[in-house]
């Protein structure tokens, strides 16, 4: 990393950061932040880590309430060369325990929860502790995520510098995704790969803006909506299932676009958005090992399929399953995955990810259809960590159906 003056780090994300003036919009909640608010709260950040002797390999689990807080903090922490381990609020108890003490991270940073952890905040308390017997980091991996995957066991996977920035070319790439002047209304946590890559940056890529509710209840949601402007929802599939048939009947007059990272939409789900919203929901799937595989941001495809392979990622299916091109092995060592998930091919060539996923190709428009999992016994609900590419159970969909046509008591 070169670093061009002490407040003006030159890092692989620079730009995302440093290119828009600084009245541009860059995120809202409670209120609107500007570029110029972003880049102030980075660079004292980035002192407050150096402070504490955060440097180039440090490695640094973060969790905590979502908050511009924790996104301030990813920021400086990239720019100071430190390795980001991002977890997300459901990883606690115990399952937190296992993983700090099996990866042994340098430094914990955690984000005040206070009496409502799930709920987004414009701020809150930074804690910064110092771990004993930290390790720095062995890879070049600036991104370690958590997935449950196919073991049910949370793995630890890496994502280098060119792997992000790669995925954001390819998302630039993608037919309907948000564009310049968007506002783009992410109701994910950050701490999946979709909603970070594929919402915040690619936004911030673009020229979109973010827009964060308050929290994921329907009224929180559409009150943000409408106050903010939103032509853009991005969730996940249960998030449009309480949309879709929730029971405020309330549209949307600014929407234009609907996209849920998931792998199953729901053809009841699908219609009765487009009836309420007079929107299509679109599909984005991926995995957080390699990113983005399949899009149909505009929901042209319907809700049999996840569109078509994006730019650029090479797919192939073995017996049905469906195996994805990566450069390296996603997986590090401080967790346990089945050595099965990834194959080394041929020197310099990459290897292939195994989904676990069933799919085909629709002969008549080549778009990909995901039929069903290789291993249906492991929890992969949309909640769950990995649920970029979550199944929603055929009966969950049916209870929350059924729910919309009970008579009020």
């Amino acid at each position: 990393m070169r670093e061009t003056s002490h407040d003006a780090p030159d890092w692989w994300g620079a730009h995302l950061l440093a290119r828009p003036p600084a009245h541009a919009p860059w995120a809202v909640a409670s209120h609107h932040l500007t570029y110029g608010d972003l880049r102030a709260q980075f660079t004292a950040l980035r002192r407050l880590f150096l402070a504490h002797g955060i440097r180039p390999g440090a490695t640094v689990a973060l969790r905590g309430s979502p908050s511009f807080s924790q996104v301030w903090s990813v920021f400086a922490l990239w720019s100071l060369g430190a390795q980001v381990w991002l977890m997300g609020p459901w990883i606690s108890g115990r399952e937190l325990g296992r993983l700090l003490d099996a990866g042994r991270p340098q430094f914990h940073v955690a984000f005040a929860a206070g009496p409502a952890p799930d709920v987004f905040r414009d701020e809150c308390e930074i804690l910064v502790r110092r771990l004993r017997g930290g390790r720095p980091a062995v890879t070049d991996h600036c991104l370690v995520q958590f997935s449950s995957g196919s073991t049910g066991f949370a793995k630890a996977i890496g994502r280098d510098a060119a792997s992000l920035l790669a995925e954001l070319d390819v998302f630039r790439r993608i037919e309907g995704m948000p564009g310049s002047g968007a506002r783009v209304l992410v109701l994910g946590s950050l701490a999946h790969s979709f909603n970070l890559i594929g919402g915040l940056l690619h936004n911030m890529n673009v020229g979109a803006t973010t827009v964060f509710p308050r929290s994921i209840a329907v009224p929180a949601v559409l009150r943000a909506a409408i106050r903010s402007g939103a032509d853009t929802l991005s969730g996940t599939t249960e998030h449009f299932v309480r949309l879709a048939v929730g029971s405020r009947p309330l549209r949307l007059p600014a929407l234009r676009r609907a996209i849920a990272g998931g792998a199953r939409l729901d053809d009841a789900v699908y219609t009765a958005f487009a009836e309420r919203q007079g929107v299509r929901i679109g599909q984005a799937y991926g995995t957080t090992e390699t990113g983005i595989i399949a899009a149909d941001p505009t929901g042209w495809y319907g809700p049999g399929t996840v569109g078509m392979v994006a730019p650029g990622v090479h797919v192939r299916l073995v017996a049905g399953e469906l195996q994805v091109q990566a450069h390296r092995s996603p997986y590090l060592e401080l967790t346990t995955a089945p050595e099965d998930l990834y194959r080394p091919g041929s020197a310099g060539g990459g290897g292939w990810l195994r989904t676990r996923d069933r799919a085909w190709f629709d002969p008549d428009n080549g778009a990909l259809r995901l039929t069903g999992r290789i291993d249906r016994l492991v929890d992969r609900g949309p909640l769950t960590r990995g649920f970029d590419r979550a199944l929603l159970a055929d009966r969950t969909v049916a209870r929350l159906l059924t729910c919309r046509v009970r008579p009020a008591s």
